[in-house]
């Protein structure tokens, strides 16, 4: 489904009311990942790396908790969602070592299958994935996310 520039903008606006700049994409990516009309499926490959210690704004949000465990309390709001829409968790990986190129500090890479872009941008404006993002803020030092074509079935 393509969307017209005013449904981009309406969808980049209510976005950005939700968000914090690191870890997000920026209003330039979602414009053209909605404008490019992709198609499905499509994978999209999370680079995450933690926190030792959650980073909550709010000593109320378990302040002594590991940032895997924060962001797995976001994981399991996101999955659900991502399940609802038709997709579905393809991988969750531990990161042991890089072999070749920087040595970035990577501590899991997730790939996530959804059938369109259409369910990943459902999944940003629910109500419920954005009540989760806090933990998501808190866990994650760092997060790079590519989206991938799947090439073999």
């Amino acid at each position: 489904m393509a969307f017209t520039h005013s449904e981009i903008d309406a969808i980049i606006s209510e976005l950005d009311q939700h968000v914090s700049e690191n870890l997000n994409p920026s209003a330039a990516q979602i414009r053209s990942l909605l404008a490019n009309d992709l198609g499905g499926p499509l994978q999209f490959v999370n680079f995450l790396a933690f926190h030792n210690i959650a980073q909550y704004k709010s000593s109320d949000d378990s302040p002594s908790v590991s940032g895997e465990e924060a962001y797995n309390r976001y994981g399991m709001v996101a999955i659900q969602h991502v399940t609802e829409g038709g997709g579905k968790l393809f991988a969750l990986n531990t990161v042991e070592q890089t072999l070749i190129g920087a040595d970035d500090e990577w501590h899991q890479i997730i790939i996530v299958q959804y059938p369109s872009v259409e369910v990943f941008i459902d999944m940003l404006r629910s109500p419920r994935y954005q009540a989760a993002l806090h933990h998501r803020d808190a866990g994650l030092k760092a997060t790079k996310l590519i989206v991938s074509r799947p090439l073999l079935a």
